[in-house]
């Protein structure tokens, strides 16, 4: 279960929020939505894996806390903290501590770690490698290099070449595994020669932590599963 609903923070936490929505969160109604969706997503699971049904309240818990932590984030974080990847990077561990935590205080241990308690527990590991690899590491790079989103007209198009070369390295890792080290080191050396624009996704820099992390994700993947 824990997995599902790894995967549906991702979803609601990167995939469902766009810049305007991260510069709406600075007001209640833009911090409503986001939360809202981050519910959303989670009862989303219900379709895939019907006894979620009865952890609604763990969904309700994990909502109010998520809104809680980012409204400390925004508000307070970048003070406290100085750093906004710090701040970026402190929130999302709340959130992943808070879904933990749910979980098990709501179902056995093993009903919480299992891949066997649900048929799509592996499909979800693998999207959410997927998801890490080609949303969320892309994300960190941004909070990290472009804090103030200075380069925020460039974002759009970089963002999608860093998830090709994310989608594209991970897959290779995963399937055609004697390929994937050439054909990424290749596809550097390409990239690092001829950078697509000015944004820090499309440094030498940001490509080669977007690749690694999808090449280390992958070759976790396959080794343990």
């Amino acid at each position: 279960m824990l997995y599902l609903f790894f995967l549906a923070h991702l979803v609601a936490d990167f995939m469902l929020q766009p810049l305007w929505l991260i510069q709406r969160k600075r007001y209640w109604y833009g911090l409503v939505i986001h939360v809202g969706l981050v519910l959303v997503c989670m009862l989303a699971i219900i379709p895939f894996e019907p006894r979620a049904a009865a952890l609604w309240p763990v969904m309700m818990g994990i909502s109010v806390v998520h809104f809680g932590a980012d409204h400390w984030k925004i508000q307070y974080g970048d003070r406290m903290v100085r750093s906004p990847l710090l701040a970026f990077l402190l929130d999302q561990v709340i959130h992943a501590v808070t879904i933990i935590i749910g979980l098990s205080l709501a179902l056995p241990l093993e009903q919480v770690w299992s891949l066997q308690t649900s048929a799509f527990a592996l499909p979800a590991i693998y999207a959410i490698c997927y998801l890490l690899a080609s949303f969320a590491a892309p994300i960190t790079l941004i909070v990290a290099l472009d804090p103030t989103f200075k380069h925020a007209s460039l974002a759009a198009a970089a963002r999608v070449r860093s998830l090709v070369a994310a989608v594209v390295v991970l897959s290779l890792a995963i399937f055609v595994t004697p390929v994937a080290l050439p054909a990424t080191l290749a596809g550097i050396a390409a990239a690092t020669r001829h950078p697509a624009s000015g944004h820090p996704l499309d440094s030498p820099l940001g490509l080669m932590v977007v690749v690694l992390v999808a090449a280390s994700l992958g070759a976790v993947l396959t080794l343990v599963l």
